[in-house]
């Protein structure tokens, strides 16, 4: 068992730690839950086919009139589930400020929501959650006061673990899968205009709009797919696509991992994980720089006024928590939210306030408070 041996050494003090020996109990970590969520998909969208082959349908139009992939009718109404399994550790949808203090609770999400996404005015989350009357998960959406929560039907797409809310709150962005291959998919929020964006064979995920609304970036695992975690592809860049449909134009040409992006709030500049550092960019790719973090950081995302840039980093922690995120139940690993100053470089750790996985992002409410799906970060 090379992780207990490991972890095992540089607590004890008894050698010199191995410094990249967390990093890769850490991909390897989430490397297992990736492989699972994967497995479960697979299962899913072969049912999927199954289902339109018996009913001979290959397009449907819902009761919005949408044009969607074919399968039998979902159901009319999907319910949020309601009770944790027992023993689970409950995620707290927690209002952190940028000393790290809980300052409140945002209330009305469903018991095993995950990957939330706040528009950009702070009015409204979407979020990944799976309805009580599926297998598979779905969108969730709702105002940030915690008004009106209800699932966005995608009949016959299964939601993945990415999301993303347009910045006017009108769309949502998100990793979508119909044959177990992930592409971006936009739905309105209302549930109308379906549309699928990519047709790469490559997982695309992560997908983060542009501050106008016409674009939206993410990341392609390319030719070299990790199948265990696409994030962590070698051949993973940066692409972006029209939001309205269009070809997609690739935007970093790397020999390493760029992955997670997103905009900063002016549009000029995308950031990425890339490395041990983060990257940033102009939008066309050009004038690629480091923004080092001085650690293995995911998710970067930009404060509203662009001073500040909220992440996650793994924490070794004794404790995995047991949580339900959206169709799946089991132990997590534990990233904890750090901050980077832009014009500085300088970080500051919330050295207690973690989140189950880096699905899980650190989530702007305004300049001065984070929404964080909150989790035990003991040890």
């Amino acid at each position: 068992m090379p992780d207990v041996q490991e972890v095992f050494r540089v607590a004890t003090n008894k050698v010199k730690p191995d410094p990249n020996a967390l990093e890769r109990q850490q991909k390897r970590q989430r490397s297992s839950t990736r492989s699972t969520r994967a497995r479960a998909y697979l299962v899913v969208a072969a049912v999927i086919a199954a289902l339109a082959i018996a009913v001979g349908a290959i397009m449907r139009t819902s009761d919005h009139g949408d044009t969607t992939p074919g399968g039998s009718t979902p159901p009319t109404t999907l319910t949020f589930v309601t009770a944790l399994p027992s023993g689970a550790d409950a995620q707290t949808p927690a209002i952190v400020d940028l000393r790290g203090h809980q300052t409140g609770k945002v209330t009305g999400l469903p018991v095993d929501a995950f990957a939330a996404s706040v528009s950009a005015d702070g009015s409204t989350i979407a979020f990944v959650a799976s309805p009580s009357e599926l297998g598979y998960n779905q969108i969730g959406v709702m105002g940030a006061d915690g008004s009106d929560p209800h699932f966005i039907s995608t009949p016959h797409v299964v939601v993945g673990a990415t999301v993303a809310i347009s910045p006017d709150a009108s769309k949502v962005a998100f990793e979508g899968l119909t044959t177990g291959n992930a592409d971006i998919y936009v739905v309105g929020v209302d549930g109308t205009e379906l549309r699928q964006l990519t047709t790469d064979p490559a997982t695309d995920q992560y997908p983060q709009w542009s501050p106008d609304g016409t674009t939206i970036v993410y990341d392609n695992a390319g030719a070299r797919e990790n199948s265990e975690d696409p994030q962590f592809s070698k051949t993973a860049e940066i692409f972006t696509i029209p939001a309205g449909g269009g070809a997609p134009t690739q935007v970093t040409h790397n020999s390493w991992t760029d992955a997670a992006p997103s905009y900063s709030p002016d549009g000029k500049t995308i950031v990425d994980q890339s490395a041990q550092d983060f990257s940033m960019m102009d939008t066309d790719g050009s004038n690629e720089r480091r923004f080092p973090i001085g650690m293995g950081g995911f998710t970067p995302r930009w404060s509203p006024d662009g001073e500040t840039i909220a992440f996650s980093h793994y924490k070794n922690v004794p404790d995995r928590p047991a949580v339900q995120l959206g169709d799946e139940y089991g132990e997590r690993p534990v990233v904890i939210v750090a901050l980077a100053n832009v014009a500085s470089g300088k970080v500051t750790r919330f050295t207690s306030v973690g989140m189950a996985t880096d699905l899980n992002t650190p989530q702007w409410l305004d300049n001065g408070h984070l929404l964080i799906m909150r989790v035990p970060a003991k040890g």
